[in-house]
């Protein structure tokens, strides 16, 4: 039975070549795209999934609530981890990670500097199951002075030869001794890392510091453990470690543990990149809705020829055919051109992969979709798809009865309400799609391009990385100013696009002195000039009042409304907390200007508080150059550099990158949403030009009709295109109010947004009502254009 209906099918397929192709080509344009979609999300749900112990690993957040703010901090103090362990014994282990950033590293005469090195606690391969290449897990970081590094960072400075025993040295002349060597970092965990050093005296002097928010600490606890019981405790914590130095100033720390497998999708701290579980539902339901429209093509183009296939049901029907069997024939069809797409699909998805790989910023391979979890996931859409494109169509052809289509009185209008209900769900879903596509996109180019406060451009940063060459900044400086492509050269803390921290100040209030955090920045006299940045009140940092680097501050706007000042030149700031039982206090400045706020990290984040104080020769260089001959300038400088420090690798970056790096991940997410939206309006499109055809071949005598009665080709295009026009008008009110209230919700992750704008929803719906005639008037022209001699030969 099962093969008769399946050559019944083929035979279908192949009599109607043009109605195949369309529905095959918009079902393979939908799977395709639902495979890709689908790879990607398996992928942001695979985040640390690897870890033979992710589900009992967890990460320590800190809440951090001062009297008017409240900070989320991924970051905790160095004796929060072992204090936990050591109080409460079923915490089976921890591990903390002290971040080194970015370090220099020597191997003979090979210098090299890596990103993302770490201090760990000697338990972190007790906690993490990194896979070893060399080495031994339980050994790797007991002793001082340890390296493990990963694969990519032994073959740099070892090449092809065993790393294991090699030493590097690092910047401050420490030697360290490679333990072992682990396999990559997969790019599917939320903490990856090039090398992990064991700990040194630095983070041991560190045991007892509740003070400092600075390093990672993961806990181990038991399986199937209630993580409420851990968080009922750090009130108590809170209580006996940090209360003493915290709630004196007002300052309440809470902790939240985060699953290790939620941390990726479920995280929003502070300054943290990671993925968005809205974006996962949103592509889902992307890849739902594309694979929805497909099926509507067929649903649509299936029922608008059924008067073609109803002589065919009524046949059967008289030779004793039940209707579950009928159903069965039409399903089977459907199914059989699904299982088609199917195999295409699997072919442009191998051949699609790479491109796919290179818009959203991953690295999957096509060996994913073997594994039998997306195997099982396939053939889910090849079941949904089949069923759901044909079922209608079933339940609809096989309910004809046979007297009327034989006697030749059959109506075919009995799906056409139904049929103009899925052109307007396929136009409402475009138009929704549409519509988000231009605001994600508004919004990206707002970020883009608002007014940071200080001037980006040709912006050039070296970062020092320790103190020991800073004493000869001076010499450097005044050698790249002799160079006329180079405007001005300044030092600060930080990079002006990544200003991060916060440290208590106490500062004078309206009521008193108070202690409260702020972000801290220290910059050279040439800072402010050097990056534009405009002062709107006092002045700036001068090099003829040699007091500034003791006594003077400058905050910015934010601080000032902050703290309710009206005349902020010459308030205090202690540089630091209150002095307790009567030991020496920090220094004491005072306000001298204030800054216009600037932005001190990406537009995902509100500008802050912030208070600059004045150093000379700062961790990071900025220098600013002349837009012209910019490769000859950055060849000067990183020759003056090399002349100046002869031991140092010259490694720089531009501001406007570092600016636009932050903006990566949201710009590859709106790549993937704008191509998938404009295939999405492609399978609606392809289906709407099948009704087309059919439709002006079922008129196609009146048309003729009108022709002879006077009709002009304009009049028969408008006759033709109305119906689909009024439909597309239709999905307007549908699909703006959903679109709308999407993006609002949207939009509201951002502190800095753009408004949406009516001309959006005007724009986006003139241009879908443009892509429908597009799609019929071709159709509808050539049907007027037909010979009514032709047209009417028949009767």
């Amino acid at each position: 039975m099962l093969l008769n209906y399946l050559k019944i099918a083929w035979r279908n397929l192949r009599k109607d070549k043009f109605y195949s192709l369309i529905n095959i080509l918009g079902l393979t344009i939908g799977v395709t795209c639902g495979l890709l979609l689908l790879l990607y999300v398996t992928d942001e749900l695979s985040y640390d999934r690897d870890q033979a112990k992710a589900s009992q690993i967890y990460r320590i957040v800190s809440h951090i609530t001062e009297p008017d703010k409240v900070n989320r901090w991924s970051s905790t103090q160095p004796a929060l981890a072992t204090t936990l362990k050591q109080d409460y014994p079923f915490i089976k282990n921890y591990v903390r990670f002290f971040p080194y950033g970015r370090v220099m590293f020597r191997q003979g005469e090979k210098r090299f500097y890596e990103d993302d090195i770490y201090a760990a606690d000697s338990t972190v391969f007790d906690v993490f199951s990194y896979k070893f290449v060399e080495g031994d897990p339980r050994t790797a970081l007991s002793q001082p002075g340890s390296v493990v590094l990963t694969e990519k960072a032994a073959q740099k400075f070892f090449g092809s030869k065993s790393a294991l025993g090699q030493s590097l040295q690092t910047n401050d002349t420490t030697f360290y001794k490679v333990t072992g060597v682990l396999e990559d970092i997969p790019k599917n965990s939320h903490f990856t890392f090039n090398g992990l050093l064991s700990i040194g005296q630095n983070e041991r002097s560190q045991a007892t510091n509740w003070g400092g928010f600075y390093l990672y600490s993961y806990l181990l606890l038991p399986e199937n453990f209630d993580t409420k019981i851990l968080e009922s405790k750090f009130p108590q914590v809170y209580d006996k470690y940090i209360g003493p130095i915290f709630k004196r100033m007002g300052i309440k720390v809470t902790y939240e543990l985060q699953p290790l497998t939620r941390i990726h999708l479920y995280s929003n701290m502070e300054g943290e990149s990671s993925g968005n579980i809205g974006y996962v539902y949103t592509f889902s339901a992307v890849a739902f809705f594309m694979l929805l429209i497909a099926s509507i093509n067929y649903m649509n183009l299936a029922t608008a020829r059924s008067a073609k296939r109803a002589k065919e049901v009524g046949l059967r029907k008289v030779m004793g055919s039940l209707r579950n069997r009928l159903m069965a024939q039409f399903l089977t069809e459907s199914v059989l051109m699904t299982v088609l797409a199917m195999v295409a699909s699997l072919l442009l998805v191998l051949l699609l992969l790479p491109f796919f790989n290179s818009v959203s910023g991953k690295e999957i391979q096509f060996v994913e979709l073997l594994r039998p979890q997306f195997l099982l996931i396939v053939l889910a859409i090849v079941v949904f798809t089949g069923f759901i494109s044909g079922s209608y169509p079933a339940f609809y052809l096989s309910s004809f009865e046979p007297a009327t289509v034989l006697k030749g009185s059959f109506n075919s209008k009995g799906g056409s309400f139904f049929r103009k209900a899925l052109v307007v769900a396929q136009f409402s879903i475009s138009l929704i799609m549409l519509i988000c596509t231009w605001i994600v996109y508004k919004q990206l180019g707002f970020m883009q391009n608002h007014d940071l406060g200080y001037d980006r451009e040709q912006v050039l940063t070296i970062d020092y990385q320790d103190r020991q060459p800073r004493a000869q900044y001076n010499a450097l400086r005044n050698t790249l100013l002799s160079n006329p492509n180079i405007r001005e050269v300044a030092t600060a803390s930080s990079p002006t696009s990544n200003i991060g921290g916060r440290v208590i100040f106490t500062v004078e209030s309206n009521t008193g002195l108070k202690e409260m955090g702020f972000k801290p920045v220290q910059v050279d006299y040439d800072y402010l000039k050097t990056m534009g940045m405009k002062l709107v009140s006092g002045r700036d940092f001068s090099d003829k009042i040699p007091a500034d680097t003791l006594n003077s501050v400058i905050v910015n706007q934010a601080a000032v409304e902050r703290m309710g000042w009206k005349e902020p030149l010459g308030k205090k700031v202690i540089l630091g907390s209150l002095p307790q039982n009567g030991q020496p206090g920090p220094p004491t400045t005072q306000v001298i200007g204030v800054v216009k706020d600037f932005h001190q990290q990406s537009l995902y984040n509100p500008i802050e508080p912030m208070i600059m104080l004045c150093r000379r020769a700062n961790s990071v260089i900025h220098i600013k150059i002349q837009p012209q001959n910019v490769d000859k300038t950055v060849a000067f400088i990183g020759q003056k550099w090399r002349e100046t420090y002869p031991d140092r690798l010259f490694e720089y970056r531009f501001l406007d990158q570092d600016f636009e790096s932050a903006y990566h991940a949201d710009e590859l997410r709106g790549r993937i949403f704008s191509t998938f939206s404009a295939l999405t309006i492609l399978i609606a499109c392809l289906g709407l030009f099948g009704l087309a055809t059919f439709t002006t071949e079922q008129r196609i005598k009146e048309i003729g009709v009108r022709k002879v009665l006077g009709a002009s080709v304009s009049s028969v295009v408008l006759l033709l295109s109305k119906d689909f026009t009024r439909l597309v008008l239709f999905s307007f009110p549908i699909a703006i109010p959903i679109a709308w209230y999407s993006m609002y919700k949207w939009l509201q992750n951002f502190p800095y947004k753009t408004d949406m704008g009516i001309w959006v929803f005007v724009l986006s719906c003139l241009l879908t009502l443009l892509i429908c005639w597009t799609t019929v008037v071709y159709q509808s022209i050539k049907a007027a254009l037909v010979n009514p001699v032709k047209s009417l030969r028949s009767e």
